[in-house]
């Protein structure tokens, strides 16, 4: 191990300016820990909404959107409202129509409740939708006694306009947790050639790239990435999911059960990691008692930066 030499003074400001920094990071990134695996079915589905009790997702999202046919969405509503109930152990949310539909009031007003978290509204692409879906949950929650700004809001992501203005949209209420992004419906927008995107996912890239950064700017948590279609391709799953983290992703929507193990594992650190954080952690915390600031542990340049990775590292590995 070798280390550069650091003045005291040096050394003092340099520790307090990473305690500040890191202060506001971790305010943002762990407020809202974990939400590795967000799990969608029907809400016009009792069993399978029954079934999120067992399958423990971090949390499950009730949807009466595009898993309902038109002719039953109406109904839905108080499927929803009663499933929300029925699976109050778990963390849980419910996805409405889009206002364009003419649905989006009456869904709020109906699944609103104190055993939901929040409100999943899609196909977001204008601080406007923001705004109005705030003020009916607003409204929901007066009309049922549930605590005002209690119920939150993910924003799903799903097209040009939406990256374009995603962080105009992420700062447009308070009730924002973070955004999600609708891979599919994106490349629908775009024109993307075929029906999944390609193993490597190279043409999203930017797109996924550009709502981390916005809900970093926006000062809302970490994102969500968008679902893994084919379901039973285990290892691609996987390894879409340690991609997504690598990016920047807190977790993923998923559309399958058996993806809630997988994505748990995608999106925790590997133990190679897990050994190198800890090695650099207790370097670093040597060098420091000898008044260093930079050290090389195992060919790897290590300073306050780094540490602050290392640490999150162990947070990460311990949920």
């Amino acid at each position: 191990m070798k280390f550069l030499k650091a003045s005291p003074s040096d050394q003092a400001f340099r520790q307090q300016t990473r305690k500040s920094d890191m202060t506001d990071t971790v305010e943002i990134s762990t407020a809202l820990t974990p939400l590795r695996s967000l799990l969608f079915c029907p809400a016009t589905s009792p069993r399978r909404v029954r079934k999120m009790l067992e399958l423990a997702p971090d949390a499950a999202a009730l949807d009466l959107e595009d898993a309902v046919t038109d002719d039953n969405k109406t109904a839905a509503r108080a499927q929803a409202r009663e499933g929300v109930a029925d699976i109050a152990a778990v963390r849980s949310y419910v996805r409405v129509n889009h206002p364009s539909t003419g649905r989006t009031q009456g869904d709020i007003e109906a699944v609103v409740q104190p055993d939901l978290n929040g409100i999943v509204i899609p196909k977001v692409e204008d601080v406007e939708t923001i705004r109005a879906t705030d003020e009916w949950i607003s409204e929901a929650e007066k009309l049922h006694g549930v605590e005002h700004g209690s119920t939150k809001l993910l924003v799903l992501i799903e097209s040009a306009q939406g990256i374009d203005y995603a962080r105009q949209i992420l700062q447009a209420s308070s009730r924002i947790e973070t955004a999600v992004f609708g891979a599919h419906d994106f490349m629908l927008d775009l024109g993307i050639n075929g029906l999944d995107h390609s193993d490597g996912a190279e043409e999203l890239l930017y797109a996924r790239s550009a709502l981390v950064i916005a809900a970093r700017a926006a000062r809302v948590s970490a994102p969500l990435d968008g679902p893994f279609v084919a379901f039973k391709r285990d290892e691609e799953f996987v390894a879409m999911c340690r991609q997504a983290r690598r990016i920047g992703f807190r977790g993923k929507m998923l559309i399958h059960p058996n993806q809630v193990a997988l994505s748990h594992i995608g999106f925790a650190p590997t133990s190679a990691e897990v050994d190198t954080a800890r090695t650099i952690i207790e370097k670093f915390a040597e060098a420091e008692a000898q008044g260093a600031a930079a050290i090389v542990v195992d060919g790897r340049l290590v300073d306050y930066p780094i540490v602050d990775r290392a640490r999150q590292i162990l947070k990460a590995a311990a949920l």
